[in-house]
């Protein structure tokens, strides 16, 4: 009896080795081309009638969310993964789930992306406005990341967040930042994902990243995966730090809260177009930033890098 508890002890100390050396190529099996245009090509399919609440669209692409992230493991945060909000009379909701158990003594990291998008517009031609790239695209990063992760424990909380209302002023992730600040929840940092439908112009699998300077997350992240993350001067230009779903944790906790994008303003011609439309996307290159932020997020998490403003950041 005693050796084969001695045995068990091994075993499973052997599987908790295991499961935290991560290699790239292996990841990279996880999470195929097939799934990701699986993914993308349903959230942005017109029978999603543009992701918004008045369309009901939003409410189909949530159904559809929930069902992955339930099918994958990721336990609601909040009863039924939704954390509601108002928004111009109409009902809405973000979806909000955990990677294994949650602590509120222990430290906490977000990631997110806007499920939403613009709806049906009139007009001649096509009316719905599918928003492939914004946000169909970020929205498959995080579901994929959050799959792949949801198979490993992390000393952090680990919760996922898909937000509703950003077309409409950020009003889902400033409502979850002030119901979580409100929670005392201990958020350590937050990573966004945004418009990563496109090849990089400096690059294949690259991403930039919004108030680049603000923190050490992009040197952090390039120290696991070199040349991954860039500087781009026009989204310093734009503001885009206080223009994307990050702003809000930024402002709730004071805290590393940025966006990783591909779209440069070079790279494509349908920011909010009826042609926003998953055929024009770069699927295998998205693939790979999924891919490479997965594995780059499993080793910060791994090693419990500290993610921290820079000095008058």
């Amino acid at each position: 009896m005693k050796k084969i508890l001695l045995l068990l002890i091994g075993l499973s100390l052997q599987s908790c080795t295991a499961q935290t050396n991560f290699d790239q190529a292996e990841i990279r099996k996880q999470i195929t081309v097939e799934e990701t245009r699986s993914i993308l090509f349903t959230l942005a399919h017109d029978n999603m009638k543009g992701r918004d609440t008045e369309s009901g669209g939003y409410h189909k692409a949530a159904a559809y969310v929930t069902n992955y992230l339930q099918t994958n493991g990721i336990q609601p945060f909040y009863p039924a993964y939704r954390d509601s909000l108002v928004t111009d009379s109409l009902t809405s909701y973000n979806l909000v789930g955990r990677v294994g158990e949650y602590d509120p003594k222990r430290k906490t990291v977000l990631l997110g992306a806007h499920l939403d998008h613009i709806g049906i517009q009139q007009g001649e031609g096509d009316q719905i406005f599918n928003g492939a790239n914004d946000n169909a695209a970020g929205s498959t990063a995080v579901l994929q990341i959050a799959r792949f992760l949801a198979q490993h424990q992390w000393e952090q909380n680990l919760l996922i967040a898909l937000f509703a209302d950003e077309e409409k002023g950020l009003k889902g992730a400033f409502h979850l930042a002030e119901r979580m600040k409100s929670e005392k929840v201990d958020l350590t940092y937050m990573v966004n994902f945004e418009m990563i439908g496109t090849t990089l112009t400096t690059g294949e699998n690259q991403v930039y990243m919004t108030g680049y300077e603000l923190s050490n997350m992009a040197d952090e992240m390039n120290a696991v995966s070199e040349n991954f993350v860039q500087f781009l001067p026009q989204a310093k230009e734009y503001n885009l730090f206080k223009r994307t779903d990050n702003y809000a944790f930024y402002e709730a906790f004071s805290i590393p809260a940025q966006t990783l994008s591909s779209f440069d303003f070079q790279n494509y011609d349908f920011y909010h177009k009826a042609g926003d439309e998953a055929e024009k996307l770069d699927v295998e290159n998205m693939n790979q930033i999924i891919g490479t932020a997965a594995f780059t997020m499993a080793k910060l998490l791994k090693n419990n890098v500290l993610i921290e403003m820079n000095p008058g950041g």
